[in-house]
């Protein structure tokens, strides 16, 4: 599990895991009396955008539409373009 403000990441190899591994965090947030907003909550993906990344069951990249807002920059030429 990742936590990044108010983002939570559930990360599981197997599906039957990932139910547990769920469970185990809804019961933490429910004990500590903590809520979640549904229409921001999505279960069982096999891919999620998280930080500006792609994370998949085989890895993790980049997301190419944040990288393509860099290499799209102008390059300045002389220190007032900075």
């Amino acid at each position: 599990m990742v936590v990044y403000f108010d983002d939570i990441l559930v990360y599981s190899k197997k599906e039957h895991e990932h139910q547990d591994h769920l469970t185990q965090v809804m019961l933490v947030l429910e004990r500590e009396k903590l809520f979640g907003n549904r229409k921001k909550c999505t279960f069982f993906n096999p891919d999620v955008t998280f930080l500006g990344y792609i994370v998949t069951g085989d890895d993790i990249k980049a997301d190419e539409s944040k990288v393509e807002a860099i290499r799209s920059c102008p390059v300045p030429k002389s220190i007032h373009d900075v």
